[in-house]
């Protein structure tokens, strides 16, 4: 199992970085989800666009402590374990299509 998971992870990594360079990919590679920082402002948006395309995945918000004294930022958290093995490439897919544009470009959705 841990070797579907690494394999998962390494397919939502590759497919970042094809088609929304711009965002960063963290969480340990060993782990059954990944945390994308987007750029501020953005995450509410990201989490319903998901929706819409019936990709479930949290906003960073819905984690963070309300005493929290840092700075939020704006984040998805990505589970790869959930998907059936036939449905994982369209729902990476479907995830990309739904980030934010890197700043001054326009969205997949918009060309």
């Amino acid at each position: 199992m841990r070797q579907r998971y690494r394999s998962r992870r390494d397919r939502l990594v590759a497919a970042l970085a094809a088609h929304a360079p711009h965002i960063e990919v963290t969480g340990v590679a060993a782990g059954l989800h990944a945390v994308l920082r987007l750029p501020p402002g953005t995450e509410r948006s990201a989490v319903k666009a998901a929706a819409w395309q019936g990709v479930a995945l949290d906003g960073l918000a819905g984690f963070r402590h309300p005493a929290a004294d840092m700075a939020a930022q704006d984040g998805l958290v990505v589970g790869y374990a959930t998907p059936s093995e036939h449905a994982y490439g369209a729902a990476l897919e479907a995830l990309c299509g739904v980030l934010p544009p890197e700043a001054g470009k326009p969205s997949r959705a918009s060309r």
